[in-house]
């Protein structure tokens, strides 16, 4: 995957119009860990201006995180899409 295709640096991406430099003091993530060493279960949640936009489970943290920029990457094509057809 080309760092340009990467999901967080999609998310990034389409938040700089909207944020400029100020992205981080909008986007928040609970990252967190459970099970044993041997099976560990990272967690992943992205928090855009405090609303939930992706939520994700995975093997490992960047995975996890991952998972949910893209779920939070899609949600903003989504809304994007929405506001163009008004």
């Amino acid at each position: 995957m080309s760092s340009l295709n990467h999901p967080r640096t999609l998310l990034n991406n389409a938040l700089q119009p909207m944020y400029g430099a100020a992205v981080h003091d909008h986007v928040r993530w609970e990252v967190y860990s459970q099970g044993p060493s041997n099976a560990t279960t990272w967690y992943a949640t992205i928090y855009i201006d405090d609303q939930n936009f992706g939520y994700a489970s995975a093997p490992t943290r960047g995975a996890a995180q991952d998972a949910a920029a893209q779920q939070a990457y899609e949600h903003l094509k989504r809304e994007k899409s929405t506001q163009s057809d008004l």
